[in-house]
């Protein structure tokens, strides 16, 4: 039953294509037969029933499909294919009409093959076996589109979710929306559906952040699960781009859906493992300055040697009194850091965007935005007093010096604490995109302490002279690098750490600092366009401090960085939070 609504999904997106003039795919209009019922279905019916929001109810129950699991299935695939199919259609040259052909055939494969290697449906809890007629059909459709080639792939499905019962929505709606606005009633082929879930996966596909926003405060303890928040993020991907191919302004849906994305990241990663030491707080000796303290400014290998106490230094910020490093061994999935998917995420720099991809760029804000919402939980900060001032990817290479700042190749990082390096380093991130032992060798991120006084002797006698000047006196604790890793920590004097030289192979990380520093009000009057006051204004930053492409000049760039940096946190939560 549910595989043939596949194939109906697949038939709608033909028909769509033929009624284009797409001259990618020549389509007739042949018919397919549903299993489910005995009526035939040509192209023409379909799209004459498909609509913006994908098929009518009153037309799918025509055909025989009534359960509400199948009608969002059906529904979804068709909306898939017809984003994919709008932005080819959108595609202003041949060769932008090539790049997106790939992914507009992978869309209706995806609509055609919608069950597993078992049989069992996507998102079905039981198998189901698919009548010869509906297997006979599938090839009739993908023979009039010679063009498309067959291959035995694996197809991600739609993202659904098993839930051990189903979850009735509450009739009575919120007041108001996440912007105190008054909420939207929920649309009635959404409302229809008896899930929750599925309702949320049905408007998360369709960037219907408002409905979103309804059911999630409807249903208390209900959020995106990790299926529905990776689809919503591709279809907000799709409509920048299709915004960009249209020369038009973002729409707002979009800051407003990443919002619910950003929320939901923060969820899932919670429910991971995280390993957490609590350390004391420390800070340079404030009187009394030694010779010590002297040398630790001209000399990097004296760092360690600086005389501390107890405390917090936060210079000009608002940090919490509590210190901490915390290491989480699945920070981000595999598919978010994957170089295929994301290309340049692992040289992607804030101040060069104009040839990295909307994909690649908002992947990059997500995965930092994630950092920054899981500081504040960590350190119970208020959101909006916790702001990034450096985030770049990183590449150590082997047998590298380092020249310049930060972000430059090396083999290695000496020993330093990132408030020394710059006041305003309040918390610290790293995320890992290579593992230790496949993509590299040595480059061990280190935790460099003060060896208690109690701890047995070691015997450094094996060890070069320089390596036992390193560790005489010092607890070393050291973190294997694996993709998707971070490290997380206070950037205080408690945590002072290195990273050791690298002896084969290039080791990708991201790197990025916060503070607790305010941002002047001044500086937002400077602006051109100062804080945003409407859903508008933030889609129109996300555009233009992020998302515009254009060539600007080193000067201009460092300007733009500037700005995003001031206004993340307006970019990044809703109004209600500003």
């Amino acid at each position: 039953m549910v595989k043939s609504l596949y194939y109906t999904a697949i038939s709608a997106s033909l028909a769509l294509l033929s009624s284009s003039g797409c001259q990618a795919f020549t389509a007739s209009r042949p018919v397919i037969k549903t299993t489910s019922s005995s009526r035939h279905i040509n192209h023409h019916q379909l799209y004459n029933n498909i609509g913006s929001k994908g098929p009518s109810l009153e037309f799918l129950e025509k055909m025989g499909v009534k359960e509400p699991n199948d009608v969002a299935r059906v529904r979804l695939s068709i909306i898939s294919v017809e984003e994919a199919l709008q932005m080819y259609k959108d595609a202003k040259t041949a060769e932008e009409r090539e790049r997106l052909l790939g992914p507009l055939r992978e869309k209706m494969m995806e609509a055609a093959m919608g069950t597993d290697s078992n049989g069992a449906s996507n998102g079905s809890s039981s198998a189901v076996v698919t009548p010869p007629v509906a297997a006979a059909a599938a090839p009739s459709v993908l023979a009039d589109a010679p063009n498309i080639e067959v291959e035995e792939v694996a197809v991600p499905p739609p993202p659904t979710t098993t839930v051990s019962a189903p979850i009735v929505v509450q009739k009575e709606e919120p007041k108001t929306d996440n912007n105190n606005n008054p909420a939207a009633p929920i649309p009635e082929d959404i409302a229809s559906l008896d899930d929750v879930t599925l309702q949320l996966s049905t408007a998360a596909m369709r960037l219907d952040a408002q409905t979103v926003s309804t059911l999630l405060q409807s249903n208390p303890g209900i959020h995106l699960d990790e299926d529905t928040t990776n689809a919503a993020f591709r279809a907000v991907v799709n409509a920048v781009d299709r915004a960009e191919a249209r020369d038009q302004p973002i729409p707002p849906t979009v800051p407003q859906m990443l919002h619910h994305i950003f929320d939901a990241d923060l969820q899932h990663l919670l429910t991971r493992e995280k390993i957490t030491k609590n350390v004391t707080c420390m800070m340079p000796q404030t009187e009394g300055l030694t010779t010590h303290g002297l040398n630790y400014v001209f000399d990097d290998g004296e760092h360690k040697n600086l005389p501390l106490e107890e405390g917090r230094k936060c210079e000009d910020g608002n940090c919490c009194d509590k210190c901490s490093r915390n290491i989480f061994p699945t920070f981000a999935q595999e598919d978010e850091i994957n170089f295929d998917t994301y290309p340049g995420l692992n040289t992607l720099t804030f101040n060069e965007l104009e040839k990295v991809s909307a994909a690649t760029i908002i992947q990059f804000m997500r995965l930092i935005e994630r950092v920054r919402r899981t500081m504040a939980h960590e350190y119970g900060l208020d959101l909006k007093t916790l702001l990034p001032l450096q985030a770049y990817s990183r590449k150590y290479v082997a047998g590298t010096t380092q020249k310049g700042g930060g972000g430059g190749e090396g083999d290695f990082v000496t020993l330093h604490t990132d408030e020394a390096t710059h006041g305003g380093y309040h918390y610290s991130c790293v995320i890992y995109l290579s593992t230790q032992g496949e993509d590299f060798q040595g480059g061990d991120f280190v935790f460099n302490d003060p060896k208690d006084p109690d701890a047995p002797a070691e015997d450094f006698r094996h060890m070069s002279l320089e390596e036992q000047l390193r560790r005489t006196g010092r607890k070393l604790t050291p973190f294997h690098p694996t993709r998707g890793a971070a490290v997380i920590f206070s950037s205080g004097w408690e945590n002072m750490h290195e990273v050791e030289k690298i002896t084969h192979g290039i080791r990708y990380a991201v790197p990025a600092f916060f503070t607790t520093c305010p941002v002047p009000e001044a500086a937002y009057d400077q602006m051109v366009a100062g804080k945003p006051k409407t859903d508008e204004d933030i889609a129109d930053d996300w555009l233009h401090l992020l998302l515009a492409h254009r060539p600007e000049s080193p000067m201009e760039g460092a300007g733009r960085v500037r700005e995003l940096l001031m206004k993340w946190h307006y970019m990044c939560t809703p109004l209600s939070m500003h």
